[in-house]
């Protein structure tokens, strides 16, 4: 097999000679491409299973740090006795209180006001500090209320006893005692009242309660 020269690139010298027959200089044994490459291969697989070993090595003595600095201790249980499940007697004797379904936030107030909407009106405002009082116009036969909208604009649409205002189960609510006109609430919030009220209704605060045609604001104190 001919040698090439490094240096004048001869390519015809023998492969036993140890010097350039055209230029004197010493020939240095070549490789193919794919020699090249074999060799390459073979040094990265030494190096790559000399950093593997070395990994390997780093990663049981993380390890063995690891638990010489935080030693496995075996779990102690003890036996504590928990509080057992509610009974249905349990929730018998619970006391549920309604909510409000325009506010589910339980109203605490015991003291209320109606405020007339009526520019002018003959009593500014109507103070409930107890637990009833009655919406109506006072009747000889039936005697006083405790909220008497006489003299008020639209007084002919109300009752001698047309509602009641209550506080029960720790929220205020109104019902109808059989009134000619009716009841109407606008919630707080909303632009337009609801239909005419044919049950107990629960009250927020900032409600508008229309008594007939007397419209009056309800306020929790």
């Amino acid at each position: 097999m001919a040698i090439n020269c490094n240096v004048c690139f001869y390519d015809r010298n023998s492969d036993k000679n140890q010097f350039c027959e055209v230029c004197g200089s010493e020939i240095q044994p070549s490789i193919t491409l794919f020699e090249a490459g074999e060799k390459g291969i073979q040094e990265g697989e030494k190096q790559t299973v000399l950093q593997t070993d070395q990994q390997t090595v780093n990663f049981h003595q993380r390890i063995n740090q690891n638990i010489n600095n935080n030693p496995v201790t075996a779990p102690v249980y003890t036996n504590i006795q928990t509080s057992s499940p509610p009974t249905l007697e349990t929730a018998k004797k619970a006391k549920i209180l309604p909510k409000n379904s325009a506010n589910p936030t339980l109203i605490t107030g015991t003291i209320a006001k109606l405020i007339p909407k009526q520019v002018g009106s003959p009593v500014p405002e109507f103070i409930i500090d107890s637990n009833n009082a009655l919406i109506g116009k006072f009747d000889p036969n039936i005697g006083p209320v405790e909220i008497d909208l006489d003299g008020f604009y639209g007084d002919e649409t109300v009752s001698s006893t047309h509602a009641e205002i209550y506080f029960e189960n720790n929220q205020w609510q109104i019902k109808d005692m059989g009134s000619t006109h009716g009841i109407y609430i606008k919630p707080t919030g909303k632009t337009r009242f609801g239909y005419r009220t044919n049950k107990p209704e629960i009250l927020n605060s900032g409600d508008e309660i229309a008594i007939g045609k007397i419209r009056l604001l309800f306020l929790i104190i």
